[in-house]
C-alpha cells in the first residue's frame, strides 16, 4: 500500500509539471494580502509507521538464544507416556519491528523422535492483543491469541492440530527473570477439561 501511494504522490508532480510547461506564465490576480488558491503546493511527507510499544514490551527481552530442558506427557491417541526434552529456541525481531519470529529445535532421544519448527507473534493494536502462528515438521500447526503479560505471566489459548489430530492447548510464559523463563503446557481432553501436558525450564545464551 505505501508503495502504491509513492507512486500516485509521484504522478500528480509529474501532471502538474506538464501543465505548467504547457500553459503560458500570466500575470497574478491574487489581491495583495490573499494567497492564490491555484498556488501548487507541497504534498505532505508521510510519516514513517511505527510498531506498536505492547510488541517490543512484550518480547524485546526475549530476542537471543535459549536453552531449556523440561519434560512432555504425550496424550494416549499419541502414544502416551513422558518423554525427558531439551530444546533450543532463538528469537529476533522482523519485519521493522512488527512482528518477531522464534527458532526452535528439541533434540532426538530414545523415546522421543525430535522436532523442529518455527513460530511468529506479532501484536494487532485495535483488537489489543498478540497472535502467534506456529508450524514443526511434526504435522503440527498452532494458532494461538493472548492478553499480553499480566503479573509476570502471559498465557496463550492455543488450537490446531498435532501429529494430525486437533487439539486445544493452552501455554503460559513466567518470567523468572530477565534471563530465565518457565513453559507451562496444559491440553484440553474430550471432556473440556485442562490436564498438564509439559514444562520447561529455558535460560537465555
Amino acid at each position: 500500500m505505501i508503495r502504491i501511494a509513492t507512486l500516485s504522490v509521484l504522478a500528480l508532480a509529474l501532471s502538474a509539471r506538464a501543465q505548467e510547461t504547457k500553459q503560458p506564465a500570466t500575470q497574478s490576480t491574487t489581491q495583495p494580502g490573499t494567497q492564490s488558491a491555484t498556488q501548487p503546493g507541497t504534498p505532505p511527507a508521510m510519516a514513517a509507521p511505527k510498531p506498536d510499544p505492547a510488541l517490543a514490551e512484550a518480547f524485546q527481552d526475549a530476542v537471543g538464544n535459549w536453552r531449556c530442558s523440561g519434560q512432555m506427557s504425550m496424550p494416549p491417541d499419541m502414544g502416551g507416556g513422558q518423554v525427558q526434552t531439551r530444546s533450543r529456541m532463538s528469537i529476533r525481531p522482523e519485519s521493522g519491528g512488527f512482528a518477531y519470529a522464534g527458532e526452535f529445535r528439541m533434540e532426538k532421544t530414545k523415546s522421543f523422535p525430535g522436532m523442529k519448527g518455527k513460530i511468529l507473534w506479532t501484536y494487532d493494536p485495535a483488537a489489543k492483543k498478540f497472535y502467534e502462528l506456529a508450524v514443526d515438521d511434526g504435522g503440527g500447526v498452532m494458532r494461538g491469541e493472548s492478553d499480553g503479560m499480566k503479573d509476570g505471566k502471559m498465557t496463550w489459548a492455543e488450537e490446531g492440530a498435532m501429529m494430525g489430530k486437533a487439539c486445544k492447548l493452552r501455554t503460559t510464559i513466567i518470567n523468572k527473570s530477565k534471563d530465565e523463563i518457565e513453559i507451562q503446557m496444559e491440553r484440553q481432553g474430550d471432556g473440556g477439561t485442562w490436564t498438564p501436558m509439559g514444562k520447561d525450564s529455558c535460560k537465555k545464551g
